[in-house]
Formats: structure tokens, sequence, C-alpha cells
């Protein structure tokens, strides 16, 4: 019997030990996804500090980006055309990132915020914005809500700035 007992005991120690391991291991991967988060998000930041860098030290075509209605010749269209590309693939990227549990759901909010700001902040954006929905065949009901939601603010946003103030159109009258 003592022999029994013994191992009834070395059975329970074994049980525990494995117990003890499957918390260490639940602890651990936790951690390691808490770390991958963080490293995410610090990514996503870096990119669009580099995104910021490169627009400070070309302030030419910057300005005619947060022009309405830029004239750009064929050097500025390019530039505006890949600053579009460059915004577009880093939304991109941040909900595929959110969509693998990368980045945070709070993240995953800026990024709408982001869409709203830059459409708003750069409206010289918008015409290459339009071509790149023409040449990737990108919509309102696009599977990537980021994408769908560009489409949204950037149709919408040219509608608002297409209408014609009553105050401005009766002062324009005036003048004429």
């Amino acid at each position: 019997m003592n022999l029994d007992k013994f191992n009834q005991w070395l059975s329970l120690l074994a049980n525990l030990g494995v117990l003890i391991g499957l918390i260490f291991l639940i602890f651990e991967l936790n951690q390691s996804n808490r770390i991958a988060i963080y490293s995410a998000e610090s990514a996503r930041r870096t990119q669009f500090l580099d995104m910021n860098t490169s627009r400070i030290e070309n302030p030419e075509i910057i300005a005619k980006l947060m022009n309405p209605d830029p004239e750009f010749d064929d050097i500025e269209w390019v530039q505006a055309l890949y600053t579009a590309r460059q915004q577009t693939n880093t939304w991109i990227d941040a909900e595929h990132a959110v969509i693998n549990g990368l980045l945070s759901e709070v993240t995953y909010k800026e990024i709408f915020d982001d869409i709203d700001v830059v459409v708003e902040e750069m409206p010289g954006l918008i015409p290459a914005f339009e071509y790149l929905f023409e040449a990737y065949k990108a919509d309102e009901n696009s599977d990537l809500e980021t994408i769908a939601h560009l489409v949204r603010t950037v149709r919408s946003s040219k509608k608002e700035r297409s209408r014609v103030d009553p105050i401005v159109e009766s002062e324009a009258n005036r003048n004429n």
C-alpha cells in the first residue's frame, strides 16, 4: 500500500507541476501579446512621424495639398498621388493589424479620425484619392472599413466644397 500512496502523491505533484506550468505559460503568452501590441502601436506612430517629417521637408507640395483647388504640374501630381497612396496604405496596414489583434480598438478609432482630419486639412489630395479609388475599384462597399470610410469622407468633403455659400454668392453678385 505504501507504494500506491507514493504513486498517488507523485501523480498529484506531477499534475500540480503541469498546472503551474500552464499558468506560467498563459502569463508569458499574455505578456508577449502585450509586447506585440505595444510594438505595433509604436511602429504605427513612427510611420506617421516619418510621413510628417517628409512633409515638413517639402513644404511647397504640402501647401498645395492644403489648397482645395490646387494646380499641379506633373511632378507635383506624382507627389500628391504618392502622398495619397502612402496615407491609404498606412490606414490599410493599421486595419489589418487591428483585425489580427495587434492594435487596440482605441487605435482603430484613431484611424478613422485620422482619415477625417487628412481629408479636411489636405483637400488637394481629393483628386489623388479619387484616382486611386478608380484605379483599385474601391468604393463605399469595400471589405476594408478604412477604405469604405475614406471613400465616403472624400465624397462628402467634395460635395460640401462644391456647395456655394449663399453669403459668398451674394457678395460675388454685388461685385459683378
